[in-house]
């Protein structure tokens, strides 16, 4: 079963800051909800795994996704992505397409097209098409949250990290020259590597998730039904 799935969301962070995580796949896969990052391979994809619980069902997917295009100019990437359920209940191949944009006020928004097959008895879970679609808004919603944090404390990490400006008396016309100020050691800077990525979610519980998607679908139908009404 083939959809298309259409999302976005918006990041209260810069564009350049948004699109340097996200192409770190190390860093911004474990934002996804239920996502665990593995090894890479030598052909530079990676090897992952992805849970969710549906109430007493627990699908776990085995699999392997890897950036196909990149586009730094445009700020545009591709990630192909494919899965097997491990007790052999189906799969998932999907095309993620994703454009990062300045939304201005110091904003970004980051438009997502992703075209997913379903097989097996998978794909029953994919029947309602709008449904699928809403739970993948409330998982991009999540993911936004997580990728924002993580933005957020790379922030805070480097302006720790940067090395506060001591005055330079020692250039001042008439200062003194003191062996404590010449001799004195200087410290060393140390290269200082970002925080980690936020641990996996492990397993996504998408009970709550599809609940609150499909009072959203519910409303969305009700509001197109009544829209209709009301210009005749």
């Amino acid at each position: 079963m083939a959809i298309t799935i259409r999302s976005s969301f918006t990041v209260d962070a810069p564009p350049t800051d948004v699109w340097a995580t996200m192409i770190d796949i190390e860093r911004s896969a474990p934002c996804f909800p239920g996502a665990e990052l593995k090894e890479q391979q030598p052909d530079g994809s990676y090897k992952g795994g992805f849970t969710v619980k549906l109430g007493p069902l627990t699908l776990k997917f085995a699999g392997k996704f890897k950036i196909a295009e990149q586009n730094d100019a445009d700020r545009t990437v591709v990630v192909s992505a494919s899965g097997t359920d491990t007790k052999g209940r189906g799969g998932a191949e999907a095309q993620i397409n994703a454009a990062v944009a300045d939304a201005g006020g110091g904003k970004t928004k980051v438009d997502v097209v992703s075209d997913v097959n379903l097989s097996g008895t998978v794909a029953q879970y994919g029947r309602g098409a709008g449904m699928i679609e809403a739970l993948s808004q409330q998982l991009l919603n999540q993911f936004a949250k997580n990728l924002a944090a993580l933005i957020e404390a790379d922030a805070a990490h480097a302006a720790q990290a940067a090395p506060a400006a001591a005055p330079d008396t020692a250039s001042e016309p008439g200062a003194p020259t003191t062996a404590a100020a010449t001799d004195a050691p200087r410290p060393a800077t140390e290269a200082r590597r970002p925080p980690p990525a936020p641990a996996p979610v492990a397993p996504l519980d998408a009970g709550a998730l599809m609940r609150k998607a499909m009072w959203q679908s519910i409303r969305n139908f009700f509001t197109r039904l009544f829209g209709v009404k009301q210009h005749h």
